[in-house]
């Protein structure tokens, strides 16, 4: 055997022998996941809940980090920047295909490697329940007359919940006053407050003031009612041909290795089928759905080309 290859097959079984074990013990200490809004929001409750069911299948501690800001850019860019280990993961929501589109920012849905989508919620306005308008009819026909008087709050400038807002106004040929908040918690506390008229939201934000009797659901942009709330119809069932929601998973920084992101998937996999986890869902009126990560790859792709779309369209208005 030449000499030169044999030198190449030691170099290559020493790497091999030193890299199997960190694959191998991985994770070896906990692991964060980055929510890019603050602490109460739907996405803050919806992985605080997959975190605490799902860390007896990964073995070690999952702990939530709240990163709030710029509609979600701090946290993303914190997640995407992060060492990509498995050791820092992002709570990755519809947003990341939509704000590269509205704003300049430090990343795109590419710089993540996807793990698993866990929700993919319709969106709805909320408002309190001694609101002047009963149905989603008098809540427009009151914003036709009184343009901008309606103020409308959501998680942040650019965001999910925003576009949502963005784009129903279109449909539904009004114009709202949109009100910027650091997340869905702290819009939904202003809503209960009487700062603002409106809040625009995903499940679960709301959904236990809803049950209380304190909000009501004034507009759900679903192709179904919930299943909690029956007599909520949909716009679409009051003449307005709209739908759209958020999706919500996780993600790890590109370059995370593959064996890394399967153990991370199987781990929040079995998290997402365990009953504890599946009841709070239902009880926070959330719709879970499943993707793994070849299939959540392929629907962020597909979400940036339609989000920047709807971001140019309304640009022109």
């Amino acid at each position: 055997m030449p000499k030169r290859m044999f030198v190449m097959m030691v170099v290559a079984l020493l790497t091999l022998m030193t890299a199997a074990p960190v694959l191998a013990a991985f994770p070896e200490k906990e692991v964060q996941i980055i929510v890019p809004y603050a602490a109460g929001g739907a996405t803050d409750l919806i992985f605080r809940a997959l975190a605490a069911s799902s860390e007896k299948y990964l073995g070690k501690a999952v702990v939530i980090v709240n990163r709030p800001g710029g509609g979600g850019a701090v946290g993303a860019t914190e997640g995407a920047q992060a060492k990509p280990d498995g050791y820092t993961l992002t709570a990755v929501i519809t947003p990341i295909t939509i704000l590269p589109h509205q704003v300049k920012t430090a990343f795109t849905y590419r710089d993540f490697a996807p793990i698993i989508n866990v929700v993919d919620d319709p969106s709805m306005f909320l408002v309190r329940a001694n609101a002047p308008w009963k149905t989603t009819k008098e809540f427009i026909d009151y914003a036709k007359t009184h343009p901008d008087m309606i103020t409308v709050g959501n998680s942040g400038a650019g965001g999910g919940v925003h576009l949502v807002a963005l784009a129903f106004e279109r449909a539904a040929g009004v114009k709202f006053n949109h009100i910027p908040f650091a997340g869905g918690g702290p819009s939904v506390t202003a809503l209960l407050g009487g700062h603002i008229n409106a809040v625009s939201v995903s499940p679960p934000e709301g959904i236990n003031h809803v049950q209380a009797g304190k909000l009501r659901i004034i507009a759900l942009f679903a192709d179904e009612r919930f299943e909690l709330f029956r007599d909520v119809p949909t716009v679409k069932e009051q003449g307005i041909d709209f739908t759209m929601g958020m999706w919500r998973g996780l993600a790890a920084p590109k370059g995370t290795p593959a064996a890394v992101i399967r153990t991370l998937h199987d781990a929040f996999k079995k998290g997402m089928d365990d009953p504890v986890f599946k009841k709070n869902a239902h009880d926070m009126s959330v719709k879970l759905f499943y993707l793994g990560p070849e299939a959540f790859a392929k629907r962020m792709a597909e979400d940036d080309i339609r989000f920047g779309k709807l971001v140019a369209e309304i640009k022109k208005k």
